[in-house]
């Protein structure tokens, strides 16, 4: 099958270029970029004023006037399910709400009907909260968490026809590699799956607001995201997708008052799970994040996350070019477009001191793995990459 490919043609020549709706967007987050270039956005987004204003004005609305916090809540919860459905390409009614990708992932091995001797593939670059879910699972089931070697910094339908046999039940990736940005051919993954009846397992924390998703097209059974990197939110915030059909026939690894359609305020215990993903879901969400995840999915939805990902695709071509310029030893996925997301990684002689260099010159980056990671979101600009590349110039050329 051929790969599905997400890339926006690049500029020619290294053009600056930004929309003014983009520099709008850019504005609200003046109080990070005043203070140094911010490159780290895979590690954690910036949050705008209307973020911070939404969460506060929850807590305000708590302190004033309690009782109406449900109410405020019911009004919110929902809004901001319509939001990430629309992104992802589900129903509202298959997402719940979760502190973070960890919760999501540990949901699906603890859930899915997995039985000793079956395995799940994953490869060897997967961030832990993708790992030790399925270490745990093969500890207490027996179900065998078959780590395999990544082809160019992730897993590949080739892999898998290497390494997957007869009791390959499932398989669980990123739709981005955190350590060097490589991109995950999903909807080849998601055909294989398919083909072979294995579960999908996708942890979208490091694509999920500058890449597209869509859950059906890509046949996901499970995602996992959260807010607080790409989607510009508030940490201890995050989603679970659920494909509806399965969600019918899975039974939680945990219950709560709020998984099951039973009120809350009764003592007629009745095990009665709710409809789709909101069995998984125990008590009541954190509304604060909640509705500063919605405030800043509203921010990007007005000014379009198309546009939002074609600018972030932009800017990360425009400082691989400098990189390649500069000659720098640029991760193998950042070299080709059907493998490269918005994270652009190098590796130098000393990782670390090139990483203490940049971060004293105020650029925001982070250390994976021994690369140098930078993660590109639509409001970082040309402008900011030429000014990494002029300092870290003198740097390389050593």
């Amino acid at each position: 099958m051929g790969r599905a490919v997400f890339y926006f043609p690049r500029p020619r020549g290294r053009k600056k270029v930004f929309s003014m709706a983009l520099d709008t967007f850019r504005s609200h987050f003046s109080q990070t970029t005043q203070n140094g270039i911010f490159f780290d956005n895979a590690s954690m987004g910036p949050v705008a004023p209307e973020v911070t204003a939404a969460m506060t004005a929850c807590m305000e609305l708590r302190q004033a006037m309690p009782m109406k916090y449900y109410q405020y809540a019911a009004r919110v919860f929902p809004a901001c399910q319509a939001l990430l459905a629309r992104l992802i390409g589900s129903r509202p009614e298959e997402i719940a709400f979760t502190e973070n990708v960890a919760y999501g992932i540990n949901s699906a091995a603890n859930s899915l009907p997995l039985q000793a001797g079956d395995n799940v593939i994953l490869c060897d670059r997967e961030f832990a909260s993708n790992v030790y879910p399925w270490l745990r699972l093969q500890k207490a089931k027996g179900v065998e968490a078959r780590i395999i070697p990544n082809d160019g910094g992730g897993l590949t339908v080739d892999r898998l026809e290497q390494y997957a046999d007869a009791r390959t039940r499932a398989v669980t990736v990123s739709s981005v590699e955190f350590s060097d940005g490589f991109a995950t051919d999903l909807e080849a993954i998601g055909s294989w799956c398919q083909a072979h009846g294995a579960y999908l397992i996708v942890d979208c924390a490091q694509s999920l607001g500058v890449m597209p998703m869509d859950v059906k097209r890509f046949h996901i059974d499970f995602l996992a995201g959260l807010a607080s990197k790409w989607l510009l939110g508030p940490f201890s915030t995050g989603f679970l997708y659920v494909r509806e059909d399965l969600a019918r026939e899975l039974e939680p690894p945990f219950a709560g008052a709020d998984s099951v359609k039973i009120d809350v305020d009764s003592v007629d215990y009745c095990l009665d799970w709710r409809e789709g993903a909101a069995r998984f879901e125990l008590g009541l969400p954190n509304a604060p994040g909640i509705a500063g995840l919605h405030a800043s999915l509203q921010l990007m939805d007005q000014v379009g996350f198309e546009a939002i990902r074609r600018e972030a695709w932009q800017v990360s071509g425009y400082l691989i070019d400098g990189l390649k310029e500069l000659g720098a030893d640029l991760a193998p996925c950042v070299l080709r477009d059907d493998t490269r997301s918005t994270i652009v990684s190098f590796s130098t002689p000393d990782p670390q001191q090139t990483y203490q260099y940049l971060r004293g010159r105020d650029i925001a980056c982070s250390l994976r793995c021994g690369l140098i990671r930078m993660g590109i979101h639509g409001y970082n600009t040309t402008q900011e990459a030429d000014q990494v590349l002029e300092v870290l110039r003198p740097h390389l050329a050593r």
